[in-house]
């Protein structure tokens, strides 16, 4: 007909509603031809492009096009909204929560699809998870200080210097070698208070966090649960070598020329013997869940070792008519921290002839073993405690 547009059969003819849009882009915009109500759509289902890409030809939009391609032909102004104010984008050009980049949000700025972080300004990456870190470093002095201050610990160091004082001051009146008194004395008086110096130092050292309901806290700084154990092992040794130096200096200090150098080799095996009864203390400490329960453990463990073990190798003997083997003898008594204490400085000041006069028939086996002895009462007990509080419930 004349003055009628002819119809076109791609375009759907069928009555809209009142602003209900076509679904393709062969229909007129709004003008003459349009019937009322009747409005061009999207080119596409789904979500509608920006007026601004819809609009401009040039830009893409319906008309095909890249609307990354008009974002870089805008220049340095992309970066820039209404009124020349920031808009948030990345300083290339692109806004890092565009989720059409394959990069990923990281602290500061954007991950590229090659894995290399954009820091953004005045972010640092924290120190933390590793001992060596800020917060490692903080721990082990915190528990320092705070050990070091303890008045049971102050209390057990000075009866230990000033028993040491003693020993040294009747050594040096008399005219018998060091490694004939003073030596054994001391060996003796250290088998028995290093011990409980260091069963004191590390009863309360996980289960105290846990009534003073502190541990979660503590759990929660960034570092592992085997880190604080073992930041608490640190810390508390240092105090605990603390002590050991003001005792064993003190008879060092107020002896001769000849008897201290002798006694210098004391303080080695002391302080191994106080870090291997630390770390029993430690795991003491990780398994029971009352501070009472701990103190009684210490001090029952502490009886055990230093006094009973022995009387009970005694009475092994005695029951068996001395039916066991001088090795087997001398391997139980080695097994304890305190006699292979005892065992390798009577040898190291007297000899094993000394300990044969004594009555005693248990000797070192070998430095390699010695060695290895000491290690296992160091490593295994700090290890499993390590391994509890890891993986065990913190209620």
């Amino acid at each position: 007909m004349a003055g009628q547009r002819a119809h076109d059969p791609r375009i759907d003819s069928r009555p809209r509603s009142h602003g209900e849009a076509c679904e393709h882009d062969l229909c007129p915009a709004d003008g003459p031809g349009t019937r009322p109500g009747h409005r061009r759509g999207p080119a596409k289902r789904g979500r509608p492009p920006p007026p601004d890409l819809a609009l401009d030809p040039s830009a893409g939009g319906s008309q095909g096009g890249s609307a990354l391609r008009r974002h870089a032909q805008m220049g340095p102004r992309a970066n820039r909204g209404d009124g020349g104010q920031n808009s948030g984008r990345s300083p290339l050009g692109r806004d890092p929560r565009d989720r059409r980049y394959p990069g990923q949000l990281s602290r500061g700025g954007f991950r590229h699809s090659r894995g290399r972080a954009h820091s953004g300004p005045g972010l640092r990456p924290t120190s933390g998870g590793r001992l060596m870190g800020r917060v490692g470093r903080a721990l082990i002095w915190h528990e320092f200080v705070e050990r070091a201050r303890d008045r049971w610990v102050l209390v057990v160091s000075i009866l230990f210097a000033l028993l040491a004082l003693g020993v040294g001051l009747y050594g040096s009146g008399t005219e018998t070698d060091a490694a004939r008194l003073t030596g054994p004395s001391l060996v003796t008086l250290a088998s028995m208070l290093v011990p409980l110096v260091a069963l004191v130092l590390s009863h309360d050292a996980i289960v105290g966090e846990r009534e003073r309901n502190t541990l979660d806290l503590l759990l929660s700084l960034p570092v592992g649960r085997h880190e604080v154990v073992f930041a608490k092992f640190i810390g508390r040794s240092l105090a605990l070598t603390l002590a050991i130096g003001l005792g064993l200096g003190t008879a060092i200090a107020v002896s001769e020329s000849g008897s201290s150098r002798a006694l210098m080799a004391l303080v080695g095996p002391t302080l191994l013997l106080g870090l291997a009864f630390l770390s029993i203390g430690l795991l003491i400490s990780t398994c029971t869940r009352q501070r009472a329960t701990a103190t009684s453990a210490v001090v029952v463990v502490w009886f055990l070792l230093v006094f009973f073990y022995d009387l009970g190798i005694l009475g092994l003997l005695i029951a068996t008519d001395g039916g066991l083997s001088q090795s087997l003898v001398g391997g139980l008594v080695i097994a304890n921290p305190a006699g292979l204490y005892r065992v390798q400085m009577m040898e190291a000041f007297a000899g094993p002839d000394f300990l044969e006069e004594m009555g005693i028939h248990a000797g070192l086996p070998g430095s390699g073993v010695v060695a290895f002895l000491w290690g296992a009462w160091l490593i295994l007990p700090a290890t499993l405690s390590g391994l509890l509080l890891r993986y065990r419930k913190i209620a």
